[in-house]
């Protein structure tokens, strides 16, 4: 049998049997204690279609028993359970038939929202309390001048965990200063695409060294990546838009989307002046599309304000930047900017004006438009 990977979606063989066997008639607390303290992994047995009470097991040895361990479902499985899995604690799926697996994978995005809470959303979705809450976060924090008070104000505003994806550019290594100065609680990370700069990886290890942060390095699948060079080659990217899109959605977008499940806000060094697409950057603003605030700390500071405050700290900056590089990339799709071009010219030089976003930023929900 082969095993899903209900958070990642990736396939693994089975390592051996589980050290316990719920049936879906062990709900009572001396099975499920007896479970718990085995440490897994547990395999709850779902016999047919419509018995939902393995969802209930998961819950409670989660919740009342605090099991930490692999969750793994059994028995009749189709494709459709997928979310509900997840969402009730289950971490992999027993799968039979191989030639449902894409099926499998495709149902785990299908639910992007829920409006019940669930082990793995434990606050439900309120579009309207979560629109207006960053609606108000966004006026607060526009009133307020220092970077350092306002990754303070949205840190204090915002309840849950907080994630800052850096490219290590001149405005994310301004946030993340001022994080730093805080000492504020809040995860950071990069997306490292296979494809940076020397002198990005140079800059995370100086960054750590200066501030005492760990700045986690976040890679795509394996799998994704090779099928990728498969299909379109090492430089395929290059030879139509669509193909572009493909390489960012799995160098860049799916690994942010992973890290950014359960997340309750999001830090991004946008600035309005980078392009007329980004003009309207909010400092903080509902992103419905990953079910959180978007937190643009320095969306309305201009460039300089932003090399001032650098200065002014002696912040580490790339060493691309003093050779013309400014929205740093993967570097084959990034070059120096020339005179009198804006920010993003030097991101995938040879597409139109109006196709240069990867897809991190983009809101589908507003046509295509920087969010």
């Amino acid at each position: 049998m082969a095993l899903l990977d209900l958070i990642t979606g990736t396939l693994r063989e089975s390592a051996g049997e589980p050290a316990a066997l719920l049936e879906p008639t062990a709900d009572d607390a001396v099975s499920l204690a007896a479970a718990s303290a085995s440490g897994g992994p547990i395999a709850i047995r779902f016999p047919a279609f419509g018995d939902g009470r393995g969802h209930s097991l998961s819950v409670k040895l989660r919740e009342r028993h605090g099991f930490k361990g692999e969750i793994r479902a059994v028995g009749y499985l189709i494709p459709d359970l997928a979310p509900f899995l997840l969402r009730s604690g289950f971490d992999t799926a027993e799968i039979a038939d191989l030639g449902e697996i894409e099926t499998w994978k495709a149902a785990l995005t299908r639910i992007r929202h829920n409006y019940q809470p669930g082990f793995r959303n434990p606050q439900p979705l309120r579009r309207d309390a979560s629109t207006r809450e960053a609606e108000e976060l966004n006026l607060r924090l526009g009133t307020i001048d220092r970077l350092p008070d306002r990754i303070a104000e949205l840190r204090r505003s915002i309840e849950g965990r907080i994630t800052f994806s850096t490219s290590l550019g001149l405005e994310d290594q301004a946030i993340l200063h001022a994080i730093a100065e805080q000492g504020a609680d809040i995860e950071i990370f990069t997306l490292d695409t296979g494809r940076l700069f020397p002198e990005v990886l140079e800059t995370v290890e100086l960054s750590e060294l200066r501030y005492g942060l760990r700045i986690r390095l976040v890679a795509p699948e394996a799998a994704e990546v090779e099928a990728l060079v498969a299909r379109d080659g090492v430089f395929g990217f290059r030879h139509a838009v669509e193909n572009r899109l493909a390489c960012c959605e799995v160098r860049k977008v799916r690994p942010l989307n992973r890290e950014l499940e359960g997340a309750r806000g999001w830090i991004a060094g946008i600035r309005r002046e980078h392009s007329d697409g980004r003009s309207g950057v909010k400092l903080a603003a509902w992103d419905e599309a990953h079910a959180l605030i978007k937190l643009n700390p320095i969306a309305d500071w201009s460039t300089q304000q932003l090399t001032a405050y650098i200065a002014e700290h002696n912040i580490p900056v790339n060493p691309l930047h003093a050779r013309g590089f400014i929205s740093i990339g993967c570097a084959p799709c990034t070059r120096a900017v020339q005179p009198g071009e804006n920010a993003r010219a030097g991101r995938w030089w040879w597409e139109h004006e109006e196709k240069k976003e990867c897809g991190i930023h983009l809101n589908p929900r507003r046509e295509g438009k920087a969010a």
